[in-house]
């Protein structure tokens, strides 16, 4: 799978830009807020219908502009496609796949699939457990589109139930559908994070060990609330939520919010039976979370049998030379897109073919 190009039309600060690129190595070099992550902004959003960096679409759009365009054309499984994104400020965002419109975000998932790994993804081990649901969420849309639409639900009637501890009259009835709904949903949730997780471990493990030179072994946990087995059916795992649900409600109507579902999931991370996040040193929590973000790309290569797009957002001003080196030898059979304000990362890939991209103010030069 690779992106062959696009096309940017009142997106952040372009007015117009249209880009060919390599099937391999992609290098943004510019100065900072010349416009390089706007790009890697742009192809995440043909993958994801969203930006990794904020929340609000409006703030994609031009100054001064009342819609912003994005096009691309990838080749997947040896075919061209066409995803076309237009967000406008007062209209619900349009999409078109091989220029045929979709209504929801979960049909555009799954047919450009993307990795982004940035210097906050170096966190992703002593962040918040937040930042880890968020890796894992992502992750698994992008593999099981239909997963998508199960977390969305949750999360609505979430803010629902939240909503109602939060008033000063508790409708029990109410509350009871809403339990009735969050059962529903957190079943497969919990159901798809469990297998994902069980995957990623397999290979985050084996990476790890390649990363350190053999000298550290590292395990990943799934962490949640509900005890279940391994053998529980959909209408077991079910019940279970929704008896946790009922037998939490006395501590969420003192706290006024929901203390039982997925929304509190984690993962814990192991380096020889240590916990990284908390007495992991800083070097190890990096390659630990260099671990998991490369376990990404293979799985995704497992599950749909071609490896993703990978975006590298001035991650190698955060490496070391042996670090950054490591990462370009595994990605050899990958397309990547990198940003840099260096100049001298481009020494990175030696004797390599690089397509070189000249950003500057909202201009590019190839």
């Amino acid at each position: 799978m690779y992106l062959k190009s696009i096309k940017l039309i009142n997106f952040r600060n372009y007015d117009q830009l249209y880009l060919n690129f390599d099937k391999k190595i992609n290098l943004l070099l510019g100065k900072n807020g010349q416009g390089k992550t706007n790009i890697l902004e742009a192809i995440y959003l043909m993958s994801i219908g969203k930006s990794f960096r904020t929340n609000k679409d409006k703030e994609l759009i031009r100054f001064n502009s009342e819609n912003s365009y994005v096009g691309g054309i990838f080749c997947k499984k040896l075919e061209d496609n066409i995803i076309e994104l237009v967000i406008g400020n007062n209209v619900k965002k349009g999409i078109k796949i091989n220029k045929i419109s979709i209504d929801k975000i979960m049909h555009l998932l799954g047919n450009l699939n993307v990795v982004i790994f940035s210097p906050e993804d170096l966190k992703l081990v002593k962040d918040g457990p937040k930042e880890r649901r968020k890796f894992i969420d992502r992750e698994i849309s992008q593999i099981i589109p239909l997963y998508y639409n199960y977390i969305s639900n949750y999360n609505k009637i979430l803010t629902q139930r939240n909503k109602l501890l939060k008033s000063n009259y508790i409708d029990e009835n109410l509350l009871d559908i809403y339990d009735q709904k969050l059962s529903e949903y957190a079943r497969y949730i919990y159901l798809y994070r469990r297998d994902f997780i069980k995957k990623i471990e397999l290979l985050s493990k084996k990476i790890h060990k390649n990363l350190t030179r053999s000298l550290e072994d590292l395990k990943i946990e799934y962490v949640n609330q509900i005890k279940v087995n391994e053998d529980d059916d959909l209408e077991v795992l079910k019940s279970k939520f929704l008896n946790q649900l009922k037998s939490s409600r006395n501590l969420d109507r003192q706290y006024r919010t929901t203390k039982i579902g997925p929304h509190r999931d984690d993962i814990s991370i192991f380096i020889n039976k240590l916990d990284v996040r908390l007495y992991g040193s800083q070097g190890q929590q990096r390659t630990a979370s260099i671990s998991l973000k490369l376990s990404e790309i293979e799985l995704i290569k497992e599950e749909i049998g071609e490896y993703p797009i990978l975006l590298l957002d001035d991650i190698f001003s955060e490496l070391d030379q042996r670090r950054q080196k490591l990462l370009i030898e595994e990605f050899e059979e990958i397309q990547i897109f990198i940003t840099s304000a260096e100049e001298n990362h481009k020494l990175i890939f030696e004797d390599k073919d690089v397509n070189i991209i000249y950003i500057e103010k909202g201009r590019a030069n190839q």
